[in-house]
């Protein structure tokens, strides 16, 4: 496929493997688009793996597949796949290495085979990888990837930490469902339930109230990436979009039964939250 038609392909796997980030990047500059895209469509896939395999080793045939690939693709080989095929040609033009790209690959090893998360310490391990990375690698595409790096670092792991917890528990239905628990076992434990049942699909008093906790956390860190951002230059900045959404599905997070109900805001409110948030005027 010529470029128009794998861009094309990016931005369709982007838009429906993660519907928040590609709104978000639909307000990036036109330069920095379609390599977010290749990105968001990158982590979609990774995640999308435990969804589709039934047994860890295929899990870890497809996530070995991926390392694969960007190594290929950093070698300026095609594979054949849009979005490593882009991922070669943002590693070439705007200096994203593939040790960055690979451990949003190793990371995902958790999704396929370990499934329960021990502690919050893990927890907090995983979501720095996972979203916290995503920030950090998207800020460096969206501007300057040197200018301003030890604020981008910090607001990126803040921000991963506020925009993680939000969507696991956004996804808490679906992924208990599945026999994948995102809540930490420790943090269970202290308020007397378990991993187990929420399994089990059991809505306990003491998951709402660790629930609770990390709505605050999860408010908290927001607060924090906000404040790490006054000091991020400003093309640097449009990457951490996605934030503004934070707030509203928290607010939803609050109603409903956390374990059967997937908490959600009305699609058109999203789009004028995305296109009206100024990280300025937040701070």
């Amino acid at each position: 496929m010529d470029e128009r038609e794998r861009n094309a392909a990016v931005r369709a796997l982007a838009r429906d493997g993660d519907p928040d980030r590609y709104l978000s990047a639909l307000f990036a500059s036109p330069a920095a688009q379609d390599a977010l895209f290749a990105l968001y469509a990158f982590n979609a896939e990774l995640a999308r793996i435990a969804e589709l395999v039934t047994e860890p080793g295929l899990g870890e045939i497809r996530l070995q597949w991926w390392r694969d690939a960007l190594e290929h693709a950093a070698a300026g080989i095609s594979t054949g796949h849009p979005v490593a095929d882009t991922l070669g040609q943002i590693m070439l033009e705007r200096g994203v290495s593939c040790g960055d790209l690979s451990r949003l690959i190793d990371v995902r090893q958790f999704d396929v085979s370990v499934k329960l998360m021990p502690d919050r310490e893990a927890l907090d391990a995983y979501l720095a990888e996972t979203a916290g990375a995503l920030f950090r690698l998207g800020a460096e595409i969206a501007g300057d990837g040197e200018a301003g790096r030890d604020a981008v670092r910090s607001a990126a792991k803040a921000a991963g930490r506020a925009y993680g917890l939000t969507g696991l528990m956004r996804a808490l239905p679906v992924h208990a469902a599945r026999g994948r628990i995102d809540i930490p076992a420790d943090m269970l434990l202290r308020q007397g339930t378990s991993q187990a049942e929420l399994a089990r699909g059991k809505t306990t008093e003491g998951l709402r109230q660790v629930l609770t906790e990390l709505r605050d956390d999860a408010k908290s860190s927001l607060r924090e990436a906000l404040e790490h951002l006054s000091s991020v230059p400003r093309r640097n900045r449009g990457a951490f979009l996605p934030l503004a959404l934070i707030e509203p599905y928290l607010r939803a997070l609050e109603k409903g039964d956390p374990l059967h109900h997937i908490a959600d805001i009305n699609p058109l409110y999203r789009l004028w939250r995305l296109g009206t948030y100024r990280i300025r005027e937040r701070l």
